[in-house]
């Protein structure tokens, strides 16, 4: 019986190791190589050594794009994501309060939506001539062209706005999970709101907010299409996130594809050891 049902995974892992396990050894192995994609030695895999990662280290636009990194994923996912999440999945619980249902379409909508979509909707809302500038025009403010002045705050409201919705379900999941009881005793004693946050709902979920955090880490420091179609890499470099930097040495000219497999090898382990962070964290919880 075991035998069969190791047989019927036979597909699936055939799936994971062709595009998933594969692509990511071809580019750690192509990172050691001086393969490009047009020239004479195009597709040529010449070792090279550590060569593309020492290039890599002394590169300023690199480290320009970790920084853009790091500020995008803190603010968007880790401040915003996660505490707007939790804020509405706390919102959602009370009872008599109107607007919920057009609350929760407007977040579920931001989520489902493509990225293409989203990205070109920001970037019109956003536009000097946008729809957020006829409404500040209401107020007497002068129109403000977003995403050239402050693209990389526009880029991080954008991608709050669209990924809130994960962390509100797993929120209200973790909230549903809580027994009511817990509270009514706590009511009885006499605790306030946010004494029973703290006490309660605070180290009940905890765990839950770190499996959050690892999640929306990994997603959000891979975000590409959402940015790169409202800004591309900003003025200055100010929204190259390093996906959009990988993606300008690797697929545009002088197209050194092995340095790009470089940079993406180097943010793997980089995302991974944020991600041990979080792990180690996490089994410190006690639940």
């Amino acid at each position: 019986m075991r035998l069969r049902g190791g047989v019927l995974l036979i597909p699936a892992l055939l799936m994971v190791f062709l595009f998933v396990i594969f692509p990511a050894l071809w580019g750690v192995i192509i990172s050691f190589t001086g393969m490009s994609l047009i020239g004479v030695h195009a597709l040529e895999m010449k070792f090279i050594g550590l060569k593309n990662y020492i290039k890599l280290l002394n590169d300023p636009d690199f480290f320009n794009s970790l920084r853009v990194s790091f500020l995008f994923t803190a603010f968007s996912a880790l401040v915003g994501q996660a505490f707007l999440g939790l804020f509405l999945a706390l919102l959602f619980r009370l009872e008599g309060i109107r607007g919920k249902s057009l609350v929760a379409v407007v977040v579920f909508l931001a989520w489902i939506i493509p990225e293409v979509v989203a990205g070109y909707t920001w970037g019109a809302y956003a536009h000097k001539h946008g729809l957020l500038n006829t409404l500040l025009s209401f107020l007497g403010i002068r129109p403000i062209n977003w995403l050239y002045k402050h693209p990389l705050e526009t880029a991080i409201i954008a991608n709050i706005w669209r990924g809130t919705a994960f962390s509100m379900i797993l929120f209200s999941a973790a909230l549903e999970s809580i027994p009511n009881f817990l509270y009514e005793a706590a009511e009885v004693d006499g605790a306030t709101g946010w004494q029973r946050f703290r006490s309660i709902t605070l180290p009940l979920i905890s765990h839950v907010i770190i499996i959050d955090y690892i999640l929306i880490t990994i997603w959000t420091f891979s975000v590409f299409t959402l940015i790169f179609v409202m800004t591309g890499r900003g003025v200055g470099g100010a929204t190259e996130l390093w996906t959009i930097f990988t993606y300008y040495r690797g697929f545009q000219p002088p197209y050194e594809i092995s340095y790009a497999a470089a940079s993406a090898s180097l943010m793997f382990l980089i995302v991974l050891a944020l991600i041990f962070v979080y792990l180690f964290a996490l089994r410190r919880v006690k639940v």
